[in-house]
């Protein structure tokens, strides 16, 4: 009897919610009518997202462009938007461009950025990209910080300068960005606008791979593999590298393969060394291709497989692989050296 009256309670609470939403719809649309720019913003608001009606973009798009034509910035940048991906109203750049240019005559942030990213992406106009999305770096919007470090780093619409980038990165990173987390724990690793430094480098990259970076989660699982910037483990090393692995990374699919075939810091495992290898493999690995040759060749697989062999030298040699291409030069009865 309890749960029917849960459920009943449940119920009536979304009927209240939805009854609320729909008076609010209504009051937007009267005020909206008498020319309110703030209702007009949020009708369409009501509109685009399906709040207390049905989702209709194309009187989104009415609303919106009634609030931009009153200059409601935020109206301006969301008009924009519609135009440049064809939401509610065929895809128009120039559209775009000219409602991104009122809103960010306002300082509108998104719409600075949305600027730099249409000179960037469709136009390849970099130093203007650039100096739209510095503008909105310069208001602190985190990934156009980000997107300034990497054009930096390899000087797209401005001279390189990677102790500058490494300065964005670290504002963005100030922000939880989790890509310039892993990025500031690159530059520590390499040497890239700062010192080489394995420790700092360890502990971002931990920071980057605790966010679910797959990469950091890669170059971490690396460095307890070999003691970089932290002292070896092997067993956090296998963690990280399954995390990384799980995300489809190649290398860390590799670097399993490579632990349970050999032994590493864990019982040897030719089964779950042929699912990893296969995993990076299927994915064009060349080495992954031609090690799961050597394997199926050899006694480590039960039972053995030349046919699968042959596939998968033949797919390494197609990458130019040599030694790929060695082993398909020699007779099946030819003793080969395993990797």
């Amino acid at each position: 009897m309890m749960k029917y009256w849960v459920l009943f309670l449940v119920v009536l609470q979304a009927g209240c919610v939805s009854s609320n939403k729909n008076t609010e719809l209504v009051s937007y649309r009267e005020a909206a009518e008498r020319g309110d720019v703030y209702a007009q913003y949020q009708l369409a608001r009501f509109y685009d997202f399906g709040i207390g009606t049905l989702k209709d973009k194309q009187k989104a798009v009415e609303w919106y462009q009634k609030a931009a034509q009153q200059g409601y910035a935020d109206a301006q940048y969301t008009l924009g938007t519609f135009y440049d991906y064809g939401l509610g109203v065929a895809e128009d750049r120039q559209q775009a461009l000219h409602w991104y240019y009122q809103a960010a005559a306002q300082e509108h942030v998104d719409a600075l950025y949305a600027i730099g990213m249409i000179f960037h992406s469709t136009q390849q106009h970099y130093p203007q990209a650039f100096y739209w999305i510095k503008k909105a770096a310069d208001k602190g919007l985190d990934e156009a910080q980000y997107d300034i470090a990497r054009m930096l780093t390899f000087g797209v619409g401005v001279e390189e300068d990677k102790q500058q980038a490494f300065t964005w990165y670290m504002k963005a990173a100030a922000q939880g960005h989790v890509a310039s987390l892993f990025y500031i724990g690159s530059a520590y690793d390499f040497g890239q606008g700062v010192a080489v430094n394995k420790q700092s480098a360890f502990v971002w990259y931990q920071k980057a791979a605790n966010a679910g970076h797959a990469k950091a989660q890669l170059y971490l699982a690396s460095m307890f593999e070999q003691g970089q910037g932290t002292k070896i483990d092997k067993a956090k090393a296998i963690r990280w590298y399954l995390q990384a692995a799980e995300q489809g990374v190649v290398d860390a699919q590799y670097s399993l393969g490579v632990i349970f075939e050999q032994g590493d810091g864990v019982a040897q495992n030719i089964p779950e060394a042929i699912t990893w290898y296969t995993a990076a493999a299927n994915q064009g690995d060349a080495e992954s291709q031609y090690v799961l040759g050597t394997i199926y060749e050899s006694d480590k697989s039960e039972p053995q497989n030349s046919d699968i062999a042959q596939k998968w030298y033949l797919e390494a040699a197609a990458q130019g692989h040599q030694k790929a291409l060695e082993a398909l030069m020699q007779t099946p009865s030819t003793t080969r050296t395993l990797h």
